[in-house]
């Protein structure tokens, strides 16, 4: 299966997805929105949207974030197998008519996370434990798109994941390594805390993801019912 990356900085990379889909014998290709890159409308495969920096609320400033919104509730409404992390899920929320706020329900590192009654039962989190380890790193929230399913959550934020016909938004990171982890503490000042808590957690952090992702490719190849 083809998977379509799309970027929206290159400081906020594919992580350990890369490894995970080049051995699981997946091919995919990388488009950077913020220089106006896009898959082509007909093209074939499942998407993967990655985190940044910016926020929907820089649209204004930064067009191709709208730009994304839009292309994104098109490919919903195609039944498009879709994966959105972060910034990703921010603006899936945002083009499904989801609100998003700036700077509330922040999180940063190692967490707990609660999957709903609908939850257990999503393709997505398939043989998942709950509650299961991922990475948060986020200053911005959303609430719900209306007519989404609600699938995960932790005690700072409600939000943590959805579904919408073949779409999913995960505002917690599943791609992230030692080095990625690292290289953020270092950019924010954040301290070796969080950096320290990844290293403890990573061994069932990166079990969890991988099971995610497996799920996910699975349900984009029709290995699962959706």
């Amino acid at each position: 299966m083809r998977i379509h990356i799309l970027q929206f900085d290159k400081k906020v990379g594919l992580g350990v997805f890369s490894h995970w889909l080049e051995s699981s014998g997946n091919e995919f290709v990388t488009w950077r929105c913020d220089l106006q890159q896009w898959p082509e409308e007909d093209a074939e495969g499942a998407v993967i949207l990655l985190g940044g920096y910016l926020g929907v609320e820089d649209r204004d400033r930064y067009p191709f974030l709208q730009q994304t919104a839009d292309w994104l509730r098109d490919q919903v409404e195609r039944d498009r197998p879709i994966l959105a992390i972060c910034l990703g899920s921010q603006l899936l929320a945002h083009a499904l008519g989801g609100r998003v706020y700036s700077r509330t329900r922040q999180e940063k590192g190692i967490r707990q996370i609660a999957l709903t009654e609908a939850g257990r039962q999503d393709p997505l989190f398939l043989d998942m434990p709950n509650p299961f380890v991922s990475f948060e790193w986020h200053n911005d929230s959303f609430d719900l798109p209306a007519d989404s399913l609600h699938l995960a959550k932790t005690e700072a934020c409600s939000g943590q994941a959805f579904r919408c016909r073949n779409a999913w938004g995960v505002q917690f990171h599943p791609e992230v390594d030692t080095r990625i982890v690292a290289d953020w503490c270092r950019r924010t000042g954040s301290g070796e805390e969080p950096l320290l808590r990844f290293q403890q957690h990573q061994r069932l952090y990166y079990a969890h993801a991988r099971q995610l992702l497996s799920n996910f490719l699975a349900v984009g190849n029709g290995l699962v019912n959706r």
